[in-house]
Formats: C-alpha cells, sequence, structure tokens
C-alpha cells in the first residue's frame, strides 16, 4: 500500500509508461465528470463514483490481479487497512469481480484519510475498507478509482 500526495507519483513509480498514461488523464477527469466505468486501455480503466460516507463497519476487501489508485475529487473518507490476521473471509475470492471480502476479528488496523491532492495504492492482497466517515461527519464524496492490471507492475 502507499498513500502520499499525487504530485509525487514519479518518486514512487519512476518513469512508469503505466502511471504516466494514468496521470495524463487525471486533469481531464473533475468533479463534473459523470459516474461511471471508463477505459484507458484492455489493462486500465477506471470507475468515477460519489457516494455518502458512513459511520458504521464498511466493506472489508481484497483483490488478486488489480491494483486500485484511489483519488478524491471532492470530499474525505477515512480508509481502514488491515492486518490479515485481523480479518476472517466471509466471500472467497471470485475471479469475475476480482474480489475477496472479510469480516473484522479484531482491530488491528491502519487509517487515513483520503482528501483531494492525496492518492492511496492498494495491490493485491491489501485488505482495505474504505467511506468511512471522518470524525463521524457523513458527507457525499466524489472519488475515481483506477484499476491496473496487476501484471504490468511485474514486467
Amino acid at each position: 500500500m502507499i498513500f502520499g500526495n499525487i504530485e509525487d507519483w514519479r518518486y514512487y513509480f519512476g518513469k512508469s509508461e503505466v502511471f504516466n498514461e494514468i496521470f495524463q488523464e487525471l486533469p481531464k477527469i473533475s468533479t463534473s465528470t459523470g459516474n461511471g466505468e471508463y477505459r484507458l486501455n484492455n489493462q486500465i480503466y477506471y470507475k468515477v463514483m460519489s457516494y455518502d460516507t458512513h459511520v458504521s463497519p464498511s466493506v472489508i476487501e481484497s483483490h488478486k490481479r488489480e491494483v486500485d489508485i484511489q483519488i478524491i475529487l471532492k470530499g474525505k473518507e477515512r480508509i481502514k487497512v488491515f492486518d490479515e490476521d485481523a480479518v476472517k473471509v466471509t466471500v472467497p475470492y471470485k475471479e469475475e469481480n476480482d474480489c475477496q471480502f472479510y469480516s473484522i476479528e479484531k482491530q488491528s488496523f491502519t487509517e487515513f484519510d483520503l482528501v483531494p491532492g492525496k492518492m492511496a495504492v492498494f495491490f493485491p492482497k491489501d485488505i482495505h475498507a474504505c467511506q468511512y466517515a471522518v470524525e463521524d461527519k457523513v458527507e457525499t464524496i466524489k472519488k475515481i478509482v483506477f484499476k491496473v492490471d496487476e501484471e504490468l507492475f511485474t514486467h
């Protein structure tokens, strides 16, 4: 997992063509971009979404094939990243949606607030939960989640 400033992406990923393509697309996306799924190429697509954050536990998930790059356009949300021994699988991995779901077994996690100007990168097996309200203040956020085929990171 990586959490940092969007403007520092080159420090994390160097001259990566994958990230160059993503960060060339980013200025074209704004709060007025419609919610939905958009494709950059065969191995990279992104989802623009709006939703209300909440105080109660969120969906906890991990992936095997795709890397998530999450960026907030409007609002803020708290994200939790769980230790593997802190969760229990509730829905086994399904290839068609590249997801496995969990429930909390013990309170062992790292949390941070994702706000405009920051990014969170979740690699396969990073167990994460989004959509938490910051300081219990529920708000509507707008967010982009880039989905990148994991193979692009290993070749």
